[in-house]
């Protein structure tokens, strides 16, 4: 049973997404599961649009959740766009003008971003910002953790926000493991950790260790996981009381500093 979003969310038949790592960290969800999980998901957050569209997001300085809606359909518009051609592609796609077209706009994009990659062969070639080879894989897990902490971030702006399901924060914290605290380090976008960090899912028994440096100095952060992929994603702090961390205050200092993704 996948708890949260992913359990109440619609079903469609795909395959199975696995990640390539040792047996002791493999996750395992059904794809149906993830792109079910993108559009039950992106209609909670059209909800809270429909009847809170000036409320702010706190997690995105500026933003309202009007702003969440029109990136969030740029960026499913995006993906499906890049899934349909196998290519990088720098298109912008712009909402409508109009409360009503813009909700509209919203659900479509998740629409359209589930048909396209529901008819594409999930281990086809495809460009990614991920490790190679990129695969069209890539774009169902990215956009099932995009729609989730969006999702999130729309239900906390009216105080009702409910945690990720387990199984797509495991696989969110992959993807910041592998994939975007890399790539953030190597664009600039943030510094190097300065020894490895384990990062500890308490409710589902799964270990990532967080930085290529092999100097783990037993620094560790344990959390429930949706604790974990909410504080990559910098939607909590370290202080956060269900969080338990051990090692240095210096650590500590840097790893709240640290940007682990976009």
């Amino acid at each position: 049973m996948i708890a949260g979003s992913l359990a109440r969310s619609r079903s469609r038949s795909n395959g199975t997404w696995r990640t390539e790592l040792p047996a002791s960290q493999t996750e395992s969800v059904n794809d149906a599961a993830l792109l079910s999980s993108v559009l039950a998901d992106t209609e909670t957050a059209a909800t809270v649009f429909s009847t809170s569209p000036e409320a702010a997001v706190a997690h995105c300085p500026g933003w309202t959740i009007t702003d969440l809606v029109d990136h969030h359909g740029s960026v499913l518009r995006w993906a499906a766009a890049i899934v349909r051609t196998g290519e990088a592609v720098v298109e912008q796609f712009t909402s409508p003008v109009g409360h009503d077209y813009r909700r509209r706009w919203y659900i479509d994009a998740a629409d359209e971003f589930v048909a396209t990659v529901s008819k594409s062969d999930r281990d086809r070639d495809c460009w990614t910002f991920g490790l190679p080879p990129g695969r069209v894989w890539f774009w169902i897990r990215r956009q099932a953790v995009e729609a989730a902490v969006h999702r999130w971030d729309a239900e906390f702006a009216i105080g009702s926000a409910i945690d990720l399901p387990s199984d797509l924060s495991c696989l969110g914290i992959t993807e910041v493991v592998e994939d975007l605290f890399p790539r953030q380090v190597a664009l600039g976008r943030t510094a190097a950790l300065s020894c490895g960090v384990e990062l500890r899912a308490e409710d589902v028994d799964q270990k990532w260790m967080l930085s290529e440096s092999t100097d783990a100095t037993g620094v560790v952060v344990e959390a429930p996981a949706s604790v974990l992929a909410l504080l990559l994603w910098q939607r909590v702090a370290l202080d956060d009381q269900r969080i338990r961390f051990i090692g240095s205050d210096r650590v500590r200092a840097e790893l709240s500093t640290v940007r682990f993704a976009p």
